[in-house]
């Protein structure tokens, strides 16, 4: 009902062509991204915008955690996502060197992305591709741990294997990409 929000529907295409079509869509500079099965906390919109004042910046990574804590398997890829992607993702910003920004919690500058080449299906890891691009194009990336978005992670191992070889090659296409 948000006249804001416009909501775009496209038979299964894969991440990236949904992407591209939402940021061909879109009409203002800042896009802000999030993932099906991703929520956000109140102002965590106004925190992906705030770094983006200054026009180096790229992409803005916010903070991701497990909502679905219910399985051992899910409580323990919570713990991982508060020590090695949130926690790595502090330390890289200050070095500049930021991987990935996740789809699941994460704004971008429109004209940024155009001049990275935009959004490519080269890779299973549209975000790292995308990511890497930036960096390439001489924009920095930023995160913001005060922009928290809670997604749903595999409950179990079959599932959580199926994602981490999908993420791992995904990244080693991007190895060979970059």
């Amino acid at each position: 009902k948000d006249k804001r929000i416009r909501v775009l529907s496209q038979c299964n295409l894969g991440k990236a062509c949904a992407l591209r079509a939402g940021f061909h869509t879109a009409s203002h500079e800042i896009i802000v991204t999030l993932d099906a099965d991703t929520i956000f906390q109140p102002d965590t919109i106004n925190q992906l915008l705030h770094p983006l004042v200054d026009e180096k910046i790229g992409a803005v990574s916010g903070h991701v955690k497990v909502g679905n804590q219910q399985t051992l398997v899910a409580r323990f890829q919570d713990l991982e996502y508060t020590c090695g992607f949130n926690l790595d993702r502090r330390a890289y910003q200050q070095l500049d060197c930021i991987t990935v920004v996740p789809g699941a919690v994460s704004s971008w500058r429109r004209s940024a992305v155009r001049a990275a080449g935009g959004i490519s299906s080269d890779t299973l890891a549209e975000d790292t591709d995308l990511t890497l691009c930036l960096h390439r194009a001489g924009y920095r990336i930023a995160y913001t741990p005060e922009a928290v978005a809670w997604t749903e992670a595999p409950e179990n191992f079959p599932a959580l294997a199926k994602q981490r070889f999908r993420w791992a090659f995904g990244t080693l296409q991007c190895l060979w990409k970059h």
